[in-house]
């Protein structure tokens, strides 16, 4: 089993491919839904309200999941936070992800990892 830690755009990509290729994995992530620092309600987000993309969408969009048409080329914080919440729900990430869990250590265990966490309540 592999593990993935956080949910934002480099996570949900990683889980994208283990899933693909029906490889088991669990994902964490220390907020409560998929989007990481693009989620601008999660208190550890640096996000601010005005952000925007720097990269034109068609540069940073998954190529297997374009991003709608009426998104703007450049666009906002949360056009980027429902893009990676519909990308999570398409290929159906969410049900392997623990939210809410910060990831606590990882120490090398044999020929494996051990990964310890906590839940947040």
């Amino acid at each position: 089993m592999y593990a993935v830690i956080g949910a934002g755009p480099m996570g949900l990509a990683t889980a994208r491919n283990l899933s693909k290729y029906d490889i088991p994995f669990i994902g964490f992530d220390l907020n409560s839904d998929v989007g990481g620092l693009w989620d601008i309600d999660n208190p550890h987000s640096t996000m601010y309200q005005s952000a925007h993309l720097i990269s034109s969408k068609g540069m940073t969009e998954f190529s297997e999941f374009p991003m709608p048409d009426e998104v703007a080329t450049y666009p906002h914080h949360s056009e980027m936070k429902r893009y990676f919440q519909a990308y999570a729900r398409h290929f159906d990430l969410y049900r392997h992800y623990e939210f809410s869990t910060r990831v606590v250590r990882v120490e090398r265990e044999g020929d494996g990892w051990q990964v310890t966490t906590e839940r947040d309540g």
